[in-house]
């Protein structure tokens, strides 16, 4: 249900000073609150980010199982996790166009995850393989347990 909001608030000497904002804004009966369309949608709980926000969705979701990815970057950094994390995708892509990658977020961190493993061996040998191919990117590589897509 919207509600619609029209408030006007005087300041300064015009209250008083023993009256608080929430008396103020009580006092007479004509205060009306408006709430924003979509609202309602904006505040409610959202779906993960890993799966509403990936790079290189398939556009099929059979295959959707429980399996193993790759996290080589997680960062709460507001002003430079965001663009890290999608330069290391395209740099990670380059190389090993074989893997998906997937950037998300999920507050408040950005996390770049690599690959659709099946087991958790498969997994480490494409890790191995990165942490070759980038030895800058080793200390945050690991291996994560997912939602994966398989397809046969």
């Amino acid at each position: 249900m919207s509600f619609m909001v029209a408030l006007s608030l005087t300041c300064g000497s015009a209250m008083a000073d023993d009256v608080t904002i929430i008396d103020h804004i009580t006092a007479d009966s004509v205060n009306v609150i408006v709430q924003p369309i979509g609202l309602d949608e904006r505040l409610s709980p959202q779906p993960e980010a890993d799966e509403s926000d990936m790079r290189d969705k398939p556009s099929n979701a059979k295959g959707h199982q429980a399996g193993y990815r790759i996290q080589v970057f997680s960062d709460n950094n507001p002003r430079t996790a965001k663009n890290e994390a999608n330069s290391k995708a395209r740099t990670i892509r380059s190389r090993f166009p074989q893997y998906r990658s997937y950037v998300s977020y999920k507050s408040p961190y950005w996390r770049l995850k690599v690959g659709d493993f099946r087991t958790q061996q498969e997994a480490n040998a494409a890790a191995a393989d990165i942490r070759r191919a980038f030895p800058s990117y080793g200390k945050e590589i690991r291996i994560v347990k997912d939602r994966v897509f398989i397809s046969d």
